[in-house]
C-alpha cells in the first residue's frame, strides 16, 4: 500500500520499513535511498512495485539506482553507457540493463517496469549477456515478446553474440529453416562481424597501411599481404582499379567488405619494397570474419 497526504509528501512504501515524511528534497532522497537499501534485501518484485508508485522522476531514479547498485554489489557500467541507455530506452529500461548479468532479476525488472521497445531492448541486452553460456535460454527470452517485436530482439541477440563468438552465432543462424529469417540473422551478425579479408588499417601519407592481420582470416591465410604493406589501389572482381590515395578510411573499409566468396583485388607496396618499386597485384576472396572474445 502507498499512502500520500497532499502538501506533506508522506509516502509509505509497501513492506518498506522507513517512512518518507519530509518536504525537504535532500532529506527525502536520503530517506528513499535508505528505504530502498532495505527493500533490496527482500522480494525484488515488491521493491520494484514500490519504486513504480513513485511519481517524482528524481525520486524514482534514486530508488531504482539504489536497487540496481545493491543487486549488482556496486558493479555498474560506466556512467556514459548508463546515460546513453537511459536516453535511448527510458529510465526503467536503461537502468534495468545494469542487471543483464542476472537474467532472473533482469526479467523481473522487465516484467514490473517496462513495456514496448524498452522491454524489447532490455530483454535483448540480457539475452546477449546470457548467449555465450546458454544460447538456448537467451533466444527463448524472445518468446515473451509480441510477434512484431521479435525481429528487433533477434537482430540484437545475433549481433551481440557475433561480437563475442561469431562461430556460435553462425551455428544458431544456420539452424533457422526459413530463408528470410536465416538471411535476416546473417545480416544482423554482419553488423558486428562483417564479411571481408581481415585487415586492420590506418592511414599514412594518404594511403591505407596494414596494421594487423586478424588470425584465421583470408588476408592472413593467403600469405600475400603483411603488416606494414601499403594499399595503393583496389578493384572489385575484374573491374578497373581505383586509386585509393586520399579515400576516407571508413569508405575504403566498406569497399573491401562485400559478399562471402567474392574476390577483391589490391595493388600493394610491400613494407620492405625498395623505393620506386612497382605495386604488386594480389587477389583475396572475402569470407565471414570470425572471432571469439
Amino acid at each position: 500500500m502507498v499512502a500520500r497526504e497532499s502538501g506533506k509528501h508522506r509516502t509509505l512504501f509497501p513492506q518498506a520499513g522507513p517512512e518518507i515524511s519530509t518536504t525537504n528534497k535532500l532529506e527525502r532522497l536520503t530517506q528513499i535511498r535508505e528505504a530502498f537499501h532495505q527493500l533490496a534485501s527482500g522480494d525484488p518484485a515488491t521493491a520494484l512495485q514500490a519504486a513504480k508508485q513513485i511519481k517524482d522522476p528524481t525520486e524514482r531514479e534514486t530508488a531504482l539506482l539504489t536497487l540496481v547498485t545493491e543487486w549488482t554489489h556496486g558493479e555498474l557500467r560506466s556512467p556514459r553507457d548508463r546515460a546513453r541507455a537511459i536516453d535511448t530506452y527510458g529510465l526503467e529500461a536503461g537502468l534495468g540493463m545494469e542487471l543483464a548479468g542476472n537474467p532472473d532479476l533482469a526479467l523481473t525488472w522487465a516484467n514490473n517496469l517496462t513495456d514496448g521497445p524498452g522491454r524489447t531492448a532490455l530483454l535483448a541486452h540480457t539475452a546477449v549477456s546470457l548467449a555465450t553460456s546458454d544460447p538456448a535460454a537467451a533466444f527463448a527470452l524472445g518468446d515473451q515478446l509480441p510477434e512484431d517485436q521479435r525481429r528487433r530482439f533477434l537482430d540484437s541477440v545475433f549481433a551481440g553474440l557475433a561480437d563475442k563468438d561469431t562461430e556460435a552465432a553462425l551455428q544458431w543462424a544456420n539452424q533457422i529453416s526459413d530463408p528470410a529469417e536465416h538471411d535476416a540473422a546473417l545480416q544482423a551478425i554482419r553488423t558486428t562481424a562483417p564479411v571481408g579479408i581481415g585487415t586492420a588499417l590506418s592511414v599514412q601519407d594518404g594511403y591505407p597501411v596494414v596494421q594487423q592481420l586478424l588470425p584465421g582470416t583470408p588476408a592472413e591465410l593467403s600469405g600475400q599481404i603483411h603488416k606494414g604493406d601499403r594499399i595503393v589501389a583496389l578493384a572489385q572482381g575484374d573491374n578497373e582499379f581505383l586509386d585509393v590515395h586520399g579515400v576516407p578510411l571508413q569508405q575504403l573499409v566498406q569497399m573491401i567488405r562485400g559478399a562471402p566468396g567474392t574476390p577483391v583485388q589490391l595493388q600493394i607496396l610491400p613494407a620492405d619494397a625498395p623505393p620506386g618499386s612497382p605495386p604488386q597485384t594480389i587477389s583475396i576472396v572475402r569470407d565471414q570474419i570470425k572471432w571469439k572474445r
